[in-house]
């Protein structure tokens, strides 16, 4: 039987190599093959602008945020992984990013300046936003879109 790298390195598609690999980095993340605590996403659809060193700045849309990162997607912008992003989301202060992971069409940020994001202030303008749509559904379709989910565990 081939060993994990044997099948990670194979003649396989990317995406199966990218699952053989995420495998087997989160049973050496921790012990038992438990995986380490990560934060709550909150899905929500911002347009940001993104710059870098020597690059002209692009917009972007965030696709999900938590306290210390975000999913960013973009058609054009690929930066790779480690390099140092500026993001600026509306009104919110200017946030230090480093790349984390990039896939296709999209990429992850850990955020590395102080402050990082206020989460709950996002939620409150995602629901602002989206509450002529809510009660349109509600008028026109008789239901009630989904309120906020309560964190796991509570």
């Amino acid at each position: 039987m081939a060993d994990i790298d044997d099948f990670a390195t194979s003649e396989r598609p990317e995406w199966l190599r990218a699952l053989a690999r995420r495998a087997a980095a989160s049973s050496e993340a921790a012990p038992g093959g438990e995986r380490p605590h990560r934060a709550p996403r909150v899905r929500t659809l911002i347009r940001a602008v993104i710059g870098t060193e020597g690059r002209a700045a692009e917009d972007v849309i965030v696709r999900n945020v938590s306290p210390g990162g975000m999913c960013i997607a973009s058609r054009t912008l690929q930066p790779s992984t480690g390099e140092m992003l500026r993001v600026s989301l509306p009104g919110q202060a200017d946030l230090q990013a480093q790349v984390r992971w990039v896939g296709k069409g999209e990429f992850g940020v850990l955020l590395t300046g102080s402050g990082g994001l206020d989460v709950d202030r996002i939620q409150a303008t995602n629901r602002q936003r989206n509450a002529g749509f809510a009660a349109a559904l509600e008028k026109l379709l008789g239901v009630r879109p989904q309120g906020p989910r309560a964190p796991a565990g509570a």
